[in-house]
């Protein structure tokens, strides 16, 4: 068996993820394909999550692939949450995910008055309002699904649970945010071009490959975790990638690694990151202990939330929070140890690139007061 350290086995992961080396503006549709997907629920966190992958990114970039090329779509994925991904992946994905989402949101559309049959009603309505005119947002849809006697209480979370519900049953996707940041919803078979579903065991084990190929060294509880799979459905996938994975050690602990990856790191050299959060790396785990020492989980990871990370050549090293005012914002970072100047350096570069990429001045300071 093969013995890595923890240092390699972040750099390992970090070129996986496309952090190290970044990816060119070029490749911003191949830097999602890597990492599978991007968390997108929150915009400035998906932006941000794009940007430490991607040298030179602009929004213009991203605001293209999205509306003007439709080569990026969100919908509804991996743990049930909103993903960008690339849009030749949202079909097959949906498809294979979906099934489980639907049926583990069943109790909490009751809850709010989306029975089966309301639910069937709204979802025949939405594909009608949607084919007559999208994009639409959700305060839109909800109010033309009056016209259709279903009638929800705009403040509830019933109207998101209806249309989250029409992503997974594969009618809808998210279209262009409007001018004021509000997402909107287009027909996906409309929007995007579709392609054919694979077979359930095939898409089981193309998803394990490709979720290898951006996030190992892993394991199938670590797969498990990240797409919100059942342990089964992820174990058929892993064994549906029978001789081409080899085993490696790390600290006592079994990872696995795809023998195409080639698993020599190179050289180490000091990189710092400003994760968002939410990002694809810090989520891509059951056991993170690799990526964040256990003693400080509980700042990075706490009420449903992940922080934005300090990340040291693959290991998170501190917290960090922005406020955004107009064309000005404030950067904290709260480091879990003294950092040494080069560190701090490093910090400084990331957050001028993300001055950059904001069109923004920044200003940067830090804190031993945890967040």
């Amino acid at each position: 068996m093969v013995e890595l350290s923890p240092d390699h086995t972040r750099a390992l992961r970090l070129r996986a993820q496309g952090l190290q080396p970044r990816q060119p503006r070029e490749r911003l549709v191949d830097a999602v394909h890597g990492v599978v997907g991007i968390q997108a629920q929150l915009t400035a966190a998906r932006q941000l999550a794009l940007r430490v992958r991607i040298d030179g990114l602009t929004l213009t970039d991203i605001e293209a692939a999205v509306t003007e090329h439709k080569s990026l779509a969100r919908s509804w994925l991996m743990r049930g949450t909103l993903h960008l991904v690339a849009s030749d992946d949202l079909q097959w994905m949906n498809v294979l995910l979906a099934p489980g989402f639907i049926a583990k949101g069943k109790g909490r559309r009751a809850q709010l008055g989306l029975d089966a049959e309301t639910s069937a009603k709204g979802l025949k309505a939405i594909r009608a309002i949607l084919k007559q005119d999208s994009p639409l947002t959700r305060g839109e849809i909800v109010e033309r699904l009056v016209e259709y006697d279903v009638k929800l209480e705009r403040r509830s979370q019933a109207p998101i649970h209806l249309i989250g519900l029409a992503a997974l049953e594969g009618i809808l996707c998210l279209g262009p945010d409007t001018a004021k940041g509000e997402s909107t919803y287009v027909l996906m078979d409309e929007w995007l071009k579709q392609g054919k579903p694979l077979p359930r065991d095939e898409a089981l084990a193309e998803l394990a490959r490709r979720y290898l190929e951006g996030y190992a060294p892993a394991t199938m509880k670590d797969f498990a975790a990240w797409s919100g799979l059942t342990l089964t459905d992820a174990k058929r996938g892993w064994e549906g990638l029978k001789g081409e994975l080899l085993e490696v050690e790390v600290e006592g602990k079994t990872f696995w690694l795809p023998k195409s990856v080639n698993n020599n790191a190179g050289k180490p050299i000091l990189r710092v990151h400003l994760l968002p959060a939410f990002d694809a790396y810090l989520l891509g785990y059951a056991d993170r202990d690799l990526i964040v020492p256990s003693k400080y989980q509980t700042q990075v990871y706490h009420g449903g939330q992940t922080v934005p990370v300090v990340l040291v050549d693959g290991a998170a090293a501190g917290v960090w929070r922005y406020q955004k005012q107009g064309k000005r914002f404030k950067i904290v970072v709260h480091p879990f140890e003294d950092f040494d100047s080069e560190i701090e350096q490093g910090i400084a570069e990331e957050a001028d690139d993300i001055a950059r990429f904001w069109e923004s001045k920044v200003a940067l300071s830090y804190t031993a007061e945890p967040f």
